[in-house]
């Protein structure tokens, strides 16, 4: 897939759409995970668009993403929580731009934040930023993985 070029032939699942989740088989096991934008939309990097908006880590991907699809709909049918009114960037952005998502499993005794560090590291390289919806307290973490990739 051209959209991920930048991983360097880290093997990506099928995007699929967010908002079918409880259809979808996704693995229990560990992994990154990306969540996308509708295909009309891509979001300004620094160098280049990309319509990656979200990169995150789980033990159980199948657990993780379906935790993020209450908030994300909550937003996508302005729903809000009286409490809540706003939510995390991954959920309003996921709801006011429709949402795919993919992911990659760990392999070899690899934990998911060792490799979210790395894919996020390859993501910085490319597009001289994090995604949108990424907090910057990720910066400190890869550095080590910035220089090296």
């Amino acid at each position: 897939m051209a959209l991920f070029t930048f991983l360097n032939g880290l093997k990506v699942s099928r995007i699929a759409d967010f908002w079918q989740l409880e259809d979808h088989d996704i693995p229990e096991s560990p992994g990154v995970y990306f969540l996308v934008a509708k295909p009309s939309v891509h979001f300004i990097y620094p160098i280049n668009r990309s319509p990656i908006f979200y990169i995150g880590q789980a033990r159980s991907l199948d657990q993780r993403l379906r935790e993020h699809i209450n908030y994300s709909r909550h937003v996508r049918d302005d729903c809000r929580e009286p409490s809540k009114p706003l939510y995390w960037p991954r959920y309003e952005y996921a709801g006011e731009h429709g949402a795919r998502y993919c992911y990659i499993r760990t392999w070899s005794g690899r934990t998911p934040k060792a490799l979210e560090d790395i894919v996020l590291a390859l993501f910085a390289r490319r597009y001289h930023s994090f995604p949108v919806a990424n907090g910057a307290g990720a910066w400190n973490r890869i550095k080590k993985e910035f220089n090296s990739v």
